[in-house]
């Protein structure tokens, strides 16, 4: 049986890695902790743009993910369902338009990022490289140098940006907000 100064010796040995494991893990989740609402990436409630190009407008979008707290509930999910239901599927699935990113609308979106990105690219999760290659969707049909709809490959959306925050219409043909925070838009 060790003395009870080898006992001491011994914890304190143990203790000093262990406390850099615990504390390196505490950081680890601290920083992989998502931000809980609005864009991950400039902390704007809404997807916006400015200036007279567009095209650029969804370089900096934030994450919507069906894991991770990303957005998972909101109108900016329903935008990203229109999308990858409704423009770009050539089913076009108008009943997975609900405003919720959950398991079907994760494997669309592997689906798309493939098509759309290469396999490479495909995880599931839209943020910055995936906003940005749909961003390069992003018209202007009527030539007043603002967008008007997103080009998808078989369907358009009507879309539009009104004092630099993004507009779609909902399930129901009311206008909303492209919001992060919140998930106003109807359900088919």
């Amino acid at each position: 049986m060790p003395s009870s100064h080898g006992f001491r010796r011994t914890l304190r040995r143990a203790a000093t890695p262990l406390t850099a494991v615990v504390l390196a893990l505490g950081i680890s989740a601290t920083m992989a902790t998502p931000a809980s609402a609005s864009n991950s990436y400039n902390g704007n409630q809404f997807m916006n743009g400015g200036g007279t190009a567009f095209k650029d407008d969804w370089n900096d979008e934030g994450i919507v993910a069906e894991f991770g707290g990303y957005n998972r509930n909101s109108n900016v999910t329903c935008l990203w369902q229109k999308i990858v239901f409704w423009a770009d599927s050539s089913t076009g699935h108008r009943d997975q338009i609900d405003g919720y990113f959950g398991h079907n609308t994760t494997l669309a979106t592997y689906a798309w990022q493939s098509t759309h990105m290469g396999p490479a690219a495909a995880d599931g999760v839209v943020g910055k490289a995936t906003w940005a290659e749909a961003g390069t969707r992003l018209r202007d049909t009527d030539g007043d140098g603002t967008v008007d709809k997103y080009d998808g490959r078989y369907r358009d959306i009507a879309i539009s940006r009104v004092n630099g925050v993004y507009h779609f219409a909902d399930a129901d043909g009311n206008d909303r907000m492209a919001n992060y925070d919140a998930r106003t838009c109807t359900i088919v």
